[in-house]
């Protein structure tokens, strides 16, 4: 019997992209021939032959990460096709295999015996085609795969392809379809953005494929710092300059101290008292405290010097200006924070109107997440005085008066 010698095996490693086939399903395997020869050169025709094939992942003797088995019979000229990944695995999965991570070398035995083992010289790119934007330039010379370009040399004069950066997301208002390098300044219709001007609001990239807000209805004021410490930034609307959160301070300017109202008892007094909702940190950092209508009209003033109470003349100024009662506590309330459905809030005006909630005559914390209330400085008569209300199933500025002894909000406003 002839003794066969299998490495002078003629091994093909053939990866070939056929461009009608770039957006089918691609193959899970790598196409692989090799022509079986006896000692004597002869062609080994019709044979039954056994193969093993190998993945070594980085170097030829490096580990296997992949090992198969496959029966074949050789044809009239000796060859053998067969498609690695396709046979009776022995070890691991072909499916995960990272070919496009380190170099890979196939390994072939043939009924043990090792015929040879061949570094992969290309990724197969097909197994990836379903992952990565794939086309053809339009002198047909250069295929792109991704980012990568492959050169068809001979097609014409233009094999020297130069990186043209731009975007290249066809959704994109600004997309270059002759970038072939993505430089990550694609723009989207619609997304938020930040236009780098202090005085908008609501950046978003527009139709024009630029960047731009709407101009706010306030310009940021200088801010004031009350008798505890606690600073307080403004925003000035039209002609007026109102803070920016809702009052904290414990003591009247002249150092007195408020009622700090912590029972439910203690609540009920004719003394200027607050209290903090539901006795809670958060709240105060939140929403600051809750005033009876007695503090807000101790001469000793509650507010910090040079600021005042706003009366409700003062408001209907500030909601004219926002275009109106009627939509004014929409852009008095803050976008987050509010119960659903939060009618109409943008925040436009700057207020960050929180719904802080208040606190009943009988000490009792109502209705936080739902709506803000603040107190001004109008009197209606012995019992009860003015009072403007934000609420999360209204756009409008609600206005009421209430018993004195309800604890609100306040905020003031720059004398």
């Amino acid at each position: 019997m002839k003794k066969t010698v299998f490495r002078s095996a003629m091994l093909l490693m053939i990866f070939f992209l056929i461009t009608s086939s770039l957006h089918s399903q691609s193959p899970q395997g790598i196409p692989y021939q090799a022509v079986m020869r006896n000692v004597d050169g002869s062609i080994m025709a019709n044979a039954l032959v056994n193969l093993t094939l190998m993945i070594h992942d980085g170097a030829a003797n490096g580990s296997a990460v992949y090992e198969e088995s496959q029966a074949l019979t050789t044809n009239d000229q000796g060859l053998i096709s067969c498609v690695v990944g396709q046979g009776s695995p022995v070890q691991g999965s072909f499916a995960n295999i990272d070919l496009g991570n380190g170099s890979k070398f196939l390994h072939v035995l043939m009924n043990g015996v090792d015929i040879g083992t061949q570094q992969l010289m290309s990724v197969p790119f097909a197994l990836h085609s379903n992952d990565v934007p794939v086309r053809v330039s339009e002198a047909g010379d250069s295929l792109f795969v991704g980012n990568k370009v492959v050169i068809v040399p001979g097609i014409s004069t233009a094999n020297n392809v130069p990186m043209v950066m731009g975007c290249m997301d066809n959704a994109a208002c600004n997309y270059n379809a002759s970038a072939n390098t993505d430089d990550g300044s694609c723009l989207i219709e619609g997304a938020t953005c930040n236009d780098n001007n202090a005085n908008t609001i609501n950046d978003i990239i527009t139709v024009d494929c630029l960047c731009a807000g709407t101009p706010s209805l306030f310009v940021q004021g200088n801010g004031v710092t009350d008798i505890d410490g606690n600073f307080y930034p403004s925003i000035i609307l039209g002609t007026q300059e109102w803070m920016q959160k809702n009052l904290a301070v414990t003591k009247y300017r002249n150092g007195n101290a408020l009622v700090n109202a912590v029972t439910n008892s203690s609540w009920n007094t004719t003394n200027g008292a607050y209290g903090i909702y539901g006795g809670s940190d958060v709240n105060n950092t939140n929403y600051g405290k809750l005033y009876n209508w007695y503090a807000v009209n101790d001469s000793r003033g509650l507010c910090p010097t040079g600021w005042h109470v706003p009366t409700t003349i003062e408001w209907n100024a500030m909601e004219d200006y926002l275009g109106g009662v009627s939509v004014a506590g929409g852009k008095l309330k803050t976008i987050d924070g509010w119960n659903s459905p939060n009618l109409g809030a943008t925040n436009e005006s700057g207020y960050t109107g929180l719904p802080g909630g208040y606190r009943f005559t009988d000490g009792t914390y109502l209705f936080n997440l739902q709506l803000g209330q603040w107190w001004t400085s109008t009197n209606s008569n012995t019992t009860t005085a003015h009072a403007s209300r934000l609420f999360y199933q209204n756009a409008a500025v609600l206005k009421s008066t209430y018993d004195k002894k309800i604890g609100s909000s306040v905020r003031c406003l720059k004398d």
